[in-house]
């Protein structure tokens, strides 16, 4: 058995021959135009829908005019007035920032819409008829221009409703909610916009009634100059009115503060004049200072001294018994009279008189010389508590010292604060003092920062919609989304659909593509009527009737396809199969026996089905006795053969009564020997079994053939279906000669193949029908 290839994607050496684009052949422009050609129709209906839904709403759409007013805004010196200040300051940084902002706040809004009543005027929210859609055609091509009217520009000649007003006698909640559709629809309609280099702002406002829209525009600018009057007026009224409260505050404020200071020095004894005040608590303790330092060298001295006397082995070897007078005479006079003894010892006994008395001699001055030693240690130990004593006292009297002296230094950094914040109070003081003298000068120069420049006219040619732009652009959009519509649907089918597709997803070649019937497709499922010379027509062979049709011709092409699939001579035993049911085997399998039987050689075609057997039905014929009956025992092979009447050289093996154990049936010894008998009597033997992934039978007869034909419905067997009904055919061992596509649609072929062959078949079909029409 030859070496099976164990992945799906990995075409087998031996096995795979392929006439179309290699599997890794990168995508060339071609492919992508193919397919958006093969869903044009989707693309094209797509483009229609939206952008005729634009159209009609561009068309709806009311015309919309601009009214431009120039406003000039003067950048003059502001008299700055807060709780904590009032100062004439130069605008900031974020000046024209606020002045467009105040021109699109809702509140200036409102001011507009109750100066024009528009509660009580129905043009600002009613649309005006345009006139039909043919009528917003010809506008949309040849543009669209109000009547001209006769209109000076100049002021509106309103009351303006004044920002004091609405302080004064505020609106109710229910007011104000009425109010604010109105001031959306102007802030949504109004831009502003600078002048570059100039102090002027040009204020827009549309709307598609032209003299609704030259009013709001004049009124804005109106109401926003009145606005800014009011403002410098009540600004400089209130500066006045803060500035004398403020004044008399602070110098409230100023007395207290005087009162507090004097106070707090008297209460501490603190002089007011000299900013560095003598601290004799400080000094004190700088002294306290010192005393404590010499202490504690003192005690450590001692402690040093008496610890190590208390902890000497040999009291004589401490430092201060080595240097006592009285230690050293006693010492002397010991060591003489130790000497004198050692000398009559030499002579005499210890227990001489003379050496007996020097003993007793010198035992009474080592006690002393003891007693001498310890008094030493004892004056040590009472050196080290004197000077630890008096250590303690230092440090209590520091201590004490510490707190006066920091005491008194708290003081001083208060009254040092007292007087800052005087300071700093007398100090702003004067300066509102100055600002009360500026601000009753600048009352007296007062003028308006905002001036109108020019009043808008009434716009006789409208700015929008752009209706033809729009509709394009809309088309444009349809059309890109469209094509990725297209690409995306291709990208998630999975189908197989194309002779590309079986090189390129299944490896494998391609015997034959069979086209879909392009004419009456009850032919396909019904029978057509018994003729005179015998049973009638089976639904298989009435694809290819017409010996000129594209089946008929597809077909020839397999036939020549199989009879060159082996090196040497042509396949005799060729098994017929798919992935799936309702592929199209059995009608493949037959056509493909009457094809190779129309050579003139004898051509048997088995029912290997014997699940769901059909052969039987197609050509009309008893399957009393068949395949099954010769497996099960009966040897009458003559007798179970039957032969196709309108082909002598088709024979028919159907497959018998459906067995309960198919495939032991097809992997017997039997099946062997009744393929070697019957591969003796005819030169190629056509075998239709279940589909290949759903039962082993396939498998199971791929091994005692020359090769499997893999049906595979084009458009609808998955991709990886396939592929796994091809692995599983390779892991017995099997030979595929390749791959039928079946029933494909033409125009889902890449589009130079679908051209030529859909304008070909087309002629063939026509000269067939008229060959018909003339028989």
């Amino acid at each position: 058995m030859p070496a099976v290839d164990r992945g799906l994607e990995k075409p087998q050496t031996d096995q795979i021959r392929s006439y179309g684009p290699a599997a890794n052949e990168p995508t060339q422009l071609r492919d992508y135009l193919f397919v958006v050609l093969k869903r044009k129709w989707l693309i094209l209906s797509l483009c229609l829908v939206v952008t005729s839904l634009v159209a009609v709403q561009m068309f709806r759409q009311p015309s919309i005019f601009q009214a431009e007013t120039t406003i000039r805004i003067e950048r003059k010196q502001n008299v700055l007035v807060s709780k904590d200040f009032v100062l004439n300051s130069q605008p900031d940084a974020n000046f024209w920032g606020t002045q467009i902002t105040l021109l699109q706040s809702p509140a200036l809004a409102r001011q507009v819409a109750l100066t024009l009543d528009l509660q009580h005027n129905p043009t600002f929210f009613g649309g005006q008829s345009q006139g039909g859609i043919f009528a917003s055609i010809k506008r949309m091509f040849a543009g669209d221009k109000a009547k001209p009217k006769i209109s000076a520009p100049g002021p509106t000649g309103l009351d303006v409703v004044r920002a004091a007003q609405l302080r004064d006698q505020p609106l109710s909640p229910e007011e104000l909610a009425a109010l604010e559709p109105y001031e959306d629809t102007i802030i949504a309609n109004e831009d502003i916009d600078g002048i570059v280099h100039t102090n002027l702002f040009t204020i827009k406002y549309k709307h598609h009634d032209p003299e609704m829209a030259q009013k709001i525009a004049n009124t804005l600018a109106e109401v926003f100059a009145s606005n800014n009057i009011d403002s410098q007026t009540v600004n400089s009224k209130d500066a006045g009115d803060l500035l004398e409260r403020e004044i008399s505050e602070m110098q409230g404020k100023v007395r207290t503060k005087t009162e507090r200071l004097f106070n707090y020095a008297r209460e501490y004894s603190l002089p007011l004049t000299e900013d560095v005040m003598l601290n004799t608590e400080a000094q004190r303790l700088a002294d306290l200072t010192k005393q404590l330092f010499e202490s504690e060298n003192k005690r450590k001295n001692a402690e040093a001294v008496y610890k190590s006397a208390s902890t000497a082995t040999d009291k004589f070897s401490i430092p201060e018994v080595q240097k006592s007078g009285r230690v050293t005479a006693l010492r002397d006079r010991i060591s003489a009279l130790r000497e004198k003894r050692e000398t009559l010892k030499v002579t005499y006994t210890d227990k001489w008189p003379e050496v007996l008395k020097l003993d007793a001699a010198i035992k009474p001055l080592e006690a002393e010389l003891d007693r001498a030693a310890d008094e030493i240690i004892a004056r040590l130990k009472s050196e080290y508590q004197e000077s630890y004593a008096h250590e303690n006292s230092v440090r209590a009297m520091y201590n004490s010292q510490h707190g006066t002296a920091t005491q008194q230094t708290r003081n001083q950094i208060e009254m040092a604060q007292y007087k800052q914040e005087l300071e700093t109070d007398k100090q702003y003081l004067n300066t509102l003092m100055a600002r009360k003298r500026d601000v009753q000068t600048s009352n007296t120069d007062r003028a308006n920062e905002v001036s109108i420049e020019n009043y808008s006219r009434i716009p006789r040619s409208p700015i929008g919609p752009a209706r033809l732009r729009n509709v394009m652009i809309a088309f444009v959009l349809s059309l890109v989304a469209g094509i990725g519509l297209a690409f995306l649907l291709d990208f998630l089918d999975d189908t197989v659909k194309s002779v590309d597709d079986i090189d390129r997803y299944v490896h494998l070649p391609a015997l034959a593509l069979i086209p879909a019937s392009r004419g009456d497709r009850g032919r396909l499922k019904g029978v057509v009527p018994a003729t005179a010379g015998g049973p009638s027509e089976t639904t298989a062979l009435a694809m290819i009737d017409d010996v000129r049709s594209p089946i008929a011709e597809s077909y020839r092409h397999l036939r020549t396809s199989l009879l060159l699939s082996s090196a040497g001579q042509p396949p005799k035993t060729i098994l017929v199969t798919s992935s799936q049911p309702s592929e199209g085997k059995t009608t493949t399998a037959i056509n493909t026996a009457f094809m190779l039987a129309q050579t003139g050689v004898d051509v048997l075609i088995i029912d290997c089905d014997l699940r769901r057997p059909r052969l039987h039905a197609q050509f009309e014929i008893s399957n009393a006795r068949g395949l099954t009956t010769w497996l099960s025992g009966e040897k009458d092979l003559d007798g179970i053969i039957q032969t196709c009447p309108r082909v002598p050289h088709l024979k028919i093996l159907t497959s018998g009564p459906v067995p309960p154990n198919p495939a032991e049936l097809l992997g017997s010894e039997e099946m062997r020997r009744l393929l070697g008998q019957l591969g003796e009597r005819y030169a190629h033997i056509i075998i239709d079994s279940p589909p290949a992934i759903s039962f082993t039978d396939a498998s199971i007869l791929s091994t005692m053939v020359d090769g499997v034909m893999l049906v595979v419905h084009g458009g609808r067997s998955s991709r990886a279906v396939v592929r796994r009904a091809k692995q599983q055919l390779l892991d017995v061992g099997a030979h595929i000669f390749g791959v039928v596509l079946n029933n494909v649609r033409l125009e889902t072929q890449d589009y130079y193949y679908s051209g030529y062959y859909s304008s070909y078949y087309s002629d063939a079909e026509s000269g067939g029908d008229s060959a018909r029409e003339s028989a």
